[in-house]
């Protein structure tokens, strides 16, 4: 199907969200719980725009990371893995997210929060989750209730938690490029009040570049592992919950084609390679270890209020081994970078009501240490110049850049960050209107210390503290028990900093956003149909722009834009129950990007254009899903889905490689085939993920002024497998 011709199937269709779909045959839609308020609600009571995908949705997409997101399950939501790490992923949301998120001096735009516990770095984002209840993404600034770096919106991950009933349930799987999967959920019965679960998660594929080179790594190849163990012990006022998880990610980089080769060196690849253009030496994977421990309690002396504390440690080390080949410049260039960071949150939370207020009021504490050290190595003497043969390898790779004749000293960089905030919520229902307006007002305050040290040619420091408030105002109004419209005001605030990569270690401010959002709820059909709908205008200032240095791909700039950036957009979301059985879901985000021309503080303050990134116009996924009668021999169950999206800009400054794609995605399975003497059930389910093999481009980037190369890189092919469950 043509893109134009789906992208306008997604805006014509009775537009219905990809919110969960109850997995039974019944003649309503189920009923979604969502916690983006610090309280458990209905999707359809909360005055916020927000899309929820439940476990049988992530199961049917084959959804196990953030990563898996990135064909725009959730239009809204733009996920990209970043060119160096293959598990640091580049995230915005309304067209807000830095395109540089690998730099440990940097701060991101979507806050990431997994069962409360915040987690402040891009790096090994691509991790598997264990075992995952729901995932919620809330659309817009969440500056008052998630805090720092909410700036275009959150992402709030809920994990099962431990039953205390027997459970058992082991899935392997398989599939086309080597790929195979291994799960298994283990939930043991209560034993004097205590809970337990354990969770693990293997995944592995090969890649579908394949290097011709003997004994190196192939491109777009990983090998994942996470493991989970959740603690529960609970009593009539009191909960105390703990989780260990401890993850290991390998996995090599996206193969970079040239869309335009003005050095004549390789010429235009605009077709999907399967084999690199000549041999890769070295490529090994970046590895990345992931462990972290929450502890959550919770105490409710009474139905009308809940204390809870929150503490959450996490740490990471990921070691990078990246090879670009001859895809930048000349050289070879190969990006030898290790991190290692740990962090600490505490969190305090009072919610309650009394009389007609429903209020949250917390206090958040975040600590950070990091330290990056970054060496660029070269690995290909194009020329022959040392050598005497063009395009000879040079083994091991050198720190001396034959191109620019020098040597290329390590780089050492340290960041220390601090974060504090008091925050308050407080919803009223006047006793007017028969009780159907709802005021809600909430603000946050914060403050952020951050600190930091750079080694390279010199030692460069940086210092920067800076304070925000930001206020939410909702007005929420029920005209009946199905149909709810509102009003809001929110702001969101990201922290400054200083780019590692850049040449003079300058500050950058802190960066803000102003949006107003009128948004629409409703189910009709007796429960059959649900349509929700939001407009909004968002009004960013010192938008923090990051754009590589035209005349060193290495070097990367970062700027606060001096006119402000403006988007607007429509987002809607619903479902249709049209007969028994078989639902239809949908999802679209169109959006309308200004971004003036900015004064380039790295090219003297010549007011120059920029783009806004990660901004498609439309874009929109839609699916159906239908659960057959049940047989004797068991339940059948299918699933078809597509993704759509029209051009956009991956880069904020120089030539733009624009794509614009249509996946379509499908699982049938075969489940609850009960075995002799109640010994558990098995399913088989069959699924394929790019059915028409679209060539479409996930990344790409120009180097050079005047202009010498576009750099691109492709998403998966076709893929395809089976997996079998047994569940006791």
């Amino acid at each position: 199907m043509p893109k134009a011709i789906a992208t306008s199937i997604l805006v014509a269709a009775p537009l219905i969200s990809v919110v969960a779909v109850s997995a039974d045959r019944g003649n309503n839609l189920e009923e979604v719980v969502v916690t983006a308020q610090k309280r458990q609600e209905s999707l359809q009571d909360a005055p916020i725009a927000i899309s929820v995908l439940n476990a049988e949705q992530l199961t049917n997409r084959k959804i196990a990371s953030l990563q898996d997101l990135g064909d725009g399950t959730i239009p809204s939501l733009r996920i990209q893995a970043f060119s160096n790490t293959p598990t640091s992923l580049m995230m915005a949301i309304r067209g807000n997210g830095p395109q540089d998120p690998g730099q440990i001096t940097r701060e991101g735009s979507v806050a990431i929060y997994i069962d409360g516990i915040y987690l402040g770095r891009a790096q090994g984002l691509g991790f598997q989750y264990a075992d995952i209840e729901r995932m919620e993404v809330l659309r817009g600034p969440q500056g008052t209730l998630f805090g720092r770096n909410a700036l275009s919106g959150a992402v709030n991950i809920i994990s099962k938690q431990p039953s205390g009933e027997f459970h058992f349930q082991q899935t392997l799987g398989a599939g086309n490029y080597g790929s195979f999967d291994s799960i298994t959920h283990l939930d043991l019965p209560a034993f004097a009040g205590f809970k337990a679960k354990f969770d693990f998660a293997h995944t592995q594929r090969e890649g579908w570049v394949e290097n011709s080179a003997p004994g190196q790594a192939d491109y777009d190849a990983y090998k994942k592992d996470g493991g989970r163990l959740a603690l529960n012990y609970s009593t009539d006022a009191l909960s105390v919950d703990y989780a260990f998880d401890r993850s290991r990610l390998s996995a090599t980089q996206q193969y970079f084609q040239a869309y335009i080769d003005n050095r004549g060196l390789i010429g235009e690849e605009r077709d999907r390679k399967s084999h690199t253009r000549s041999p890769v030496v070295p490529l090994f994977p970046t590895v990345t270890y992931i462990q972290g421990h929450a502890l959550t309690v919770s105490w409710s002396p009474d139905d009308a209020l809940a204390i809870k504390s929150l503490t959450g440690y996490r740490k990471l080390a990921e070691n990078t081994n990246s090879n670009y080949g001859e895809a930048i410049y000349f050289n070879g260039l190969v990006v030898d970078d290790h991190i290692n960071q740990d962090q600490f949150s505490q969190e305090f939370q009072a919610i309650g009501t009394f009389d007609r207020i429903e209020y949250v009021a917390g206090a958040f504490y975040y600590h950070e240490n990091a330290r990056e050290r970054f060496q660029n190595l070269y690995s290909l003497d194009t020329f022959g110049i040392e050598s005497g043969i063009p395009n000879s390898p040079i083994i091991p790779a050198t720190t001396y850049d034959l191109f620019a004749g020098e040597f290329t000293p390590l780089r050492d960089t340290q960041a220390d960050t601090k974060s504090w905030a008091i925050y308050s919520q407080a919803t009223w229902t006047p006793p007017v209107l028969e009780d159907r307006l709802r005021i809600t007002v909430g603000a946050r305050y914060t403050i952020d210390e951050k600190t930091g040290t750079r080694n390279e040619y010199k030692r460069d420091a940086f210092r920067l503290v800076s304070n925000h408030t930001d206020p939410a105002v909702i007005l929420d109004y029920r005209f009946n028990d199905e149909v709810s419209t509102y009003a809001k005001y929110s702001t969101g605030y990201k922290s400054g900093g200083s780019n590692s990569r850049s040449t003079d270690f300058i500050i950058y401010k802190p960066e803000s956003v102003k949006a107003w959002e009128l948004g629409f709820k409703s189910e009709f059909l007796d429960r059959r149909a649900r349509l929700n709908a939001a407009l909004f205008k968002s009004i960013n200032r010192d938008e923090q722009i990051d754009f590589s240095d035209p005349f060193n791909a290495s070097r990367s700039n970062t700027i606060n834009a001096a006119n402000n950036v403006v988007v607007k957009g429509v987002e809607i979301d619903g479902q249709l129950l049209i007969t028994e059985g078989l639902t239809f879901s949908a999802s679209y985000t169109g959006l309308l990007a200004h971004m003036p021309d900015q004064p380039n503080t790295a090219a003297g303050g010549v007011l120059e254009p920029f783009l806004v990134t990660q901004s498609p116009r439309h874009a929109g996924s839609a699916a159906l899903d239908y659960q057959f009668k049940p047989r004797t021999f068991g339940s059948l169950s299918a699933h078809i889905d597509m993704t759509s999206t029209s051009p956009y800009a991956y880069s904020a400054k120089g030539f733009q490689r624009f794509d614009g794609y249509t996946l379509w995605n499908a699982r049938i399975t075969l489940g609850d085939i009960k075995l002799r003497d109640s010994s558990g059930k098995i399913k088989f389910a069959a699924w394929g993920k790019n059915l028409t093999n679209e060539q479409y481009v996930v990344y790409a980037y120009p180097i050079g002024e005047p202009l010498l190369v576009v750099d691109q890189a492709f998403g998966d092919p076709r893929t395809f497998g089976v997996e079998f469950t047994y569940e006791l």
